[in-house]
């Protein structure tokens, strides 16, 4: 008797998981979520562009000012290593013959070399002295200014955790409308990496000329979406 009541209960076992599966159904949601943070750095982008007869002349003038620049950021607290080279470009544009009766102020004939570099503001605050300094030790251009985080990984891991809630309050809802409950994920996808939206940079206008540039940084907005599908059951 007991040979034939073991096999009966692990065939009883097996239709009662095959039923409980087949009363499992899924629910497909996108969870969506913003983390607004306030940035802690700002890069200042600019260029030294130099233009001369002969193409050692326009590296040596560039490489000059753009020494002088680097001395004047440093002396104004940034240091060395958060001055990075960007682009650099020798250009060589002949001199029309013969020139024509009205030409361009912007035109430049010879060797021109482009070098575009980037400072890293650790001090927010400093991104406007920072312009000020560029352009007084000789900048040509201030090519934009940006403000961000320093450690962007944890607002974007934050971003994604509250997606991922989104998305479950989003499933519990539909799973409560049909009579279910959530019982577990059976996948979660991010839809590529969180971004980030960095602010629009307003340059406050200045009282005098020779006032200082100050910035409205605003503020970072990370977003992240995530695309969950839960289990449900009765």
């Amino acid at each position: 008797m007991n040979r034939l009541l073991v096999p009966f209960v692990f065939c009883v076992a097996a239709v009662t998981g095959a039923a409980a599966a087949a009363q499992t159904t899924t629910i497909s949601v996108v969870g969506n979520a913003t983390v607004t943070m306030v940035p802690d750095q700002a890069t200042v982008n600019a260029s030294v562009i130099t233009t001369a007869s002969s193409a050692s002349q326009a590296v040596s003038e560039n490489n000059t000012r753009y020494d002088a620049i680097a001395a004047a950021l440093v002396r104004i607290g940034i240091k060395r290593d958060d001055i990075t080279l960007s682009y650099y470009n020798v250009n060589y544009v002949p001199r029309p013959n013969p020139m024509p009766e009205n030409p361009s102020p912007y035109d430049r004939y010879g060797y021109t070399v482009t070098r575009s570099f980037a400072v890293k503001v650790r001090s927010i605050d400093r991104a406007g002295a920072v312009v000020d300094a560029a352009t007084a030790a000789g900048a040509t251009n201030i090519d934009g200014v940006s403000f961000g985080l320093a450690d962007p990984d944890r607002a974007r891991a934050q971003a994604a955790r509250n997606a991922v809630s989104d998305a479950r309050a989003k499933a519990e809802d539909l799973a409560k409308a049909a009579g279910l409950r959530i019982i577990g994920i059976r996948s979660i996808e991010l839809e590529g990496a969180p971004g980030i939206v960095r602010p629009m940079v307003m340059a406050k206008e200045a009282a005098t000329a020779q006032a200082p540039t100050v910035f409205d940084a605003g503020n970072v907005n990370v977003t992240a979406n995530v695309n969950v599908v839960f289990s449900a059951a009765p």
